[in-house]
């Protein structure tokens, strides 16, 4: 990627040998149209049918040869923007001379194509002999139209283009795949679209979210899977997709590199060539070659995507109604329809969608037609689950990825036979309920099967509850074993491995992950009265710890010769079980105990393993951390609303909440500097908390994923699983929980790996990212026994 210098002769700019990432700063022309529409023609000077850009643009920012000029704020739906400009009199604009323009960067841009090229060609001999097909993604946008050139000289002819309709596709984007067609019409075009159409998604998942992205699976790339399933004939398939994928056009993308497998689809390899990239080499090459342009982009659009998307900026929508009217219009109802905000007024509905409040959402607690976990219990080696949303069909044909159902031949029992263990099966009841739904209750034999099967069998019952068959899944699985009949779902049983890469969906159901309201959290949340205001201390005189590392299994109960009040060792007796410091039932001890009697109480290691335990044990934090970003200061108000609006039903206990919350960082080490919390006092009282980027030891990233592995009863992760950052998800990972770079999660995972390979292992090269724990031979204990050895 080169940087830029503005060019006065041209109006344009000269790229320069330096090099970097500008990652949310691109440049773009700003043409006749985009002037017209935002009402900055009243103040320039210009030839109305000039068809060259006139003036560039970064942002809301309106540059002439690199000089702000003029500026839109407050570019909102529903608003006219306020136009802030630098000059007095109309300022005369001239056209940029796009030809010197290309003619002056031709040098660079020779070397920038052919390295683009070469590396095309060598992302595509090196691994199409593991692939059954590739293909060439469009979208319509600069960069799909700039990969499509380039595609198209070096890939053979037989590497098709799939464009992935949909059904939210602005209308000039149509117009270009009609275009590009014709330009390109030696190669195969396919259009691959869903089953149901967007607006029917839309009511039947929710609207998406920026953290709930169901719409990119199941509008975009599952149908592009199937569609080339069906044009091979073949039931499993694994595709190699090119893919115009720039790191400057966000800060996750930056990251990427330029070859990645199974990260959007375990069937898939992308590939991404023009990944390096910026948008201004972008706009030489599609002058420099004369490529359509989206009109879109002539109007002011600085991206071409969907009518209506989560990840846009606030002033799409604005945009999109005033070159379209009338389009975002049936999706803005069901975003309004589907909420279960109060909206007293028409301008209350306004806001919410100009401010981005729709896309904010990280589960369907904020929506009027939810989804609920199953009710468990467990009564010994006895788990039954329960509810309205269990059908016997999906039941049936969803437990076939955990094992095969069989009738013992001597009890008559239906049971669950594992793979591993032929003839020694499960035993179960599903038996349908009064009220609708049903009731399935399995009878383990041991505990350690118990343990093993619970976070499988939950992950496939919210499989079961959700499913309406938007192929995802069908798309995910690489062994044919998923597939649809008459519109439903049908599971071959000998063709399924039981590898569960369809349970690596978000939360195993993307449906489910959009409309899921936790009852059970909400019920766990009401414990924070447990806490008394109190927090987990351990700073100055509140030395909590150093008191259980005293009194060890004598700390509990309270009696009057205790160094703690009652009050306190009560909400101990709470915060010491989720921190994993006791043992939930005993109370007694545990090893993580003796790390800090060895070290302190101020052990550095042992308050990072307290974080991520807590943050995935206690509610609370657990919520704080999903509620919350890095680097940004919430006020105590902001996380009293935000608490509200997640929980409604808390009442009083949220001011006790916050409490026991700002009293943990506050006398503890979780807050203040190098801690995962700063704290910003007004007087003596909190005024905002703001969660901070932690540099953590290698040994608290292995401990965060034996707890990981222990809760979810997996092995196996990938890390793009790990930035899930949901109140309702299974875990917290330590990528959230201590704002860790991704870089740095491998570069510890990777070092972890060559120090300890009995207890992790890492595939990070060649575009993959997955890693692999040993809860068979290891736990979480042994992590911090290795610590304590340390």
């Amino acid at each position: 990627m080169y940087s830029y210098e503005w060019d006065s002769v041209t109006g344009g700019y000269l790229l320069t040998t330096h090099t970097g990432r500008y990652v949310a700063n691109e440049i773009r022309p700003v043409f006749v149209e985009e002037l017209n529409i935002t009402g900055l023609s009243s103040y320039f000077d210009y030839e109305p049918s000039e068809k060259r850009p006139l003036l560039w643009a970064r942002k809301n920012t309106y540059l002439v040869d690199g000089k702000k000029v003029a500026q839109l704020n407050n570019t909102q739906y529903g608003k006219e923007p306020d136009i802030e400009v630098s000059f007095s009199n109309k300022l005369k604009l001239h056209p940029v001379d796009i030809e010197l323009m290309v003619e002056k960067n031709s040098e660079i841009m020779s070397l920038v194509v052919a390295d683009a090229k070469r590396r095309m060609k060598e992302l595509f001999d090196k691994d199409i002999g593991r692939c059954d097909i590739a293909y060439i993604a469009f979208s319509g946008g600069k960069d799909s139209v700039v990969l499509l050139d380039l595609c198209s000289s070096v890939l053979p002819l037989s590497v098709p283009v799939i464009f992935s309709d949909t059904d939210m596709e602005l209308p000039d984007t149509y117009q270009m795949w009609e275009e590009v067609q014709k330009r390109y019409s030696e190669r195969e075009f396919i259009k691959a679209d869903a089953d149901t159409t967007a607006l029917e998604n839309w009511r039947r998942f929710g609207p998406p979210s920026r953290t709930i992205r169901w719409c990119c699976s199941v509008n975009k790339s599952t149908p592009a899977l199937m569609v080339l399933k069906q044009k091979l004939k073949k039931p499993a398939i694994k595709v190699m997709a090119f893919v115009g994928v720039r790191g400057d056009e966000s800060i996750s993308r930056s990251f990427y590199e330029d070859s990645s497998d199974g990260v959007k689809n375990a069937s898939q390899l992308n590939r991404m060539p023009i990944l390096e990239w910026g948008s201004h080499e972008l706009w030489l090459y599609t002058f420099a070659n004369n490529l359509p342009i989206n009109k879109a982009y002539r109007y002011g659009l600085p991206r071409v995507g969907c009518i209506m998307c989560p990840e846009s900026s606030d002033k799409y929508e604005w945009y999109i109604e005033k070159v379209y009217p009338n389009l975002i219009g049936p999706y803005i109802d069901i975003i309004i329809k589907s909420s279960a905000k109060e909206f007293r007024n028409k301008g209350d509905k306004t806001d919410f969608i100009g401010s981005s409040g729709w896309q904010a959402r990280k589960s369907g607690v904020v929506l009027r037609k939810t989804i609920s976990s199953p009710t468990e219990r467990s009564d010994g080696l006895i788990s039954s689950f329960q509810s309205t949303y269990f059908t016997k069909t999906l039941f049936f044909e969803w437990i076939k990825t955990l094992g095969n159902v069989v009738v013992e031949r001597d009890s008559g029992q239906t049971a669950l036979e594992l793979p591993k263990k032929p003839g020694d099966g499960i035993p179960f009841v599903y038996s349908e309920t009064v009220n609708g739904g049903a009731r399935v209750t399995f009878h383990f034999r041991s505990r350690d099967e118990q343990l093993a099967m619970l976070s499988l069998i939950r992950a496939m019952l919210r499989k079961v509850s959700a499913c309406i068959n938007c192929h995802a899944c069908e798309a995910e699985c690489n062994t044919g074993a998923i597939s649809s009949e008459d519109g439903h779902i049908k599971i071959d049983g000998v063709k399924c491995v039981k590898c569960h890469k369809c349970y690596h969906i978000d939360v195993s159901c993307w449906r489910y992950k959009s409309m899921y309201k936790s009852d059970s959290e909400s019920g766990k949340m009401s414990g924070i009265n447990r806490y008394n205001n109190f927090g987990l201390r351990e700073r100055d005189r509140y030395l909590w710890i150093s008191a259980l590392v005293e009194k060890r299994d004598e700390f509990f109960p309270w009696n009057s010769e205790h160094p703690l009040g009652k009050k306190m060792v009560e909400s101990a007796s709470a915060w010491f079980q989720q921190a994993r410091l006791v043992e939930p039932k005993s109370k007694k001890s545990t090893v993580l105990v003796d790390l800090f009697e060895k070290h302190g109480g101020s052990c550095a290691i042992g308050w990072e393993f307290i974080w991520i335990a807590l943050v995935n044990n206690a509610i609370l934090l657990k919520w704080f951390v999903s509620a919350t970003n890095i680097d940004i200061s919430y006020t105590t108000d902001d996380l009293a609303n935000k608490l509200a609006e997640t929980y409604p039903n808390l009442g009083k206990s949220i001011d006790g909440g916050l409490a026991a919350l700002k009293d943990m960082l506050t006398k503890s080490p979780l807050g203040g500097d190098n801690a995962v919390t700063y704290i910003d006092y007004k007087g003596k009282n909190v005024n905002a908390i703001t969660r901070k980027s932690k540099n953590v030891d290698s040994l608290t990233i292995l401990y965060s994923l034996y707890l990981i592995a222990e809760m979810t009863g997996r092995s196996g992760f990938s890390i793009r699983e790990m930035f899930d950052a949901d109140v309702n998800s299974s875990y917290v990972s330590p990528l959230v929980a201590f704002g860790i770079p991704i870089e740095t999660f491998k570069r510890q995972c990777n070092g972890l790996y060559t120090k300890y390979p009995d207890y992790i292992s890492t595939t990070f090269a060649h575009g993959n990212d997955g890693f692999s724990v040993f809860p068979d031979k290891h736990s979480a204990d042994d992590i911090i026994s290795l610590a304590l050895e340390g």
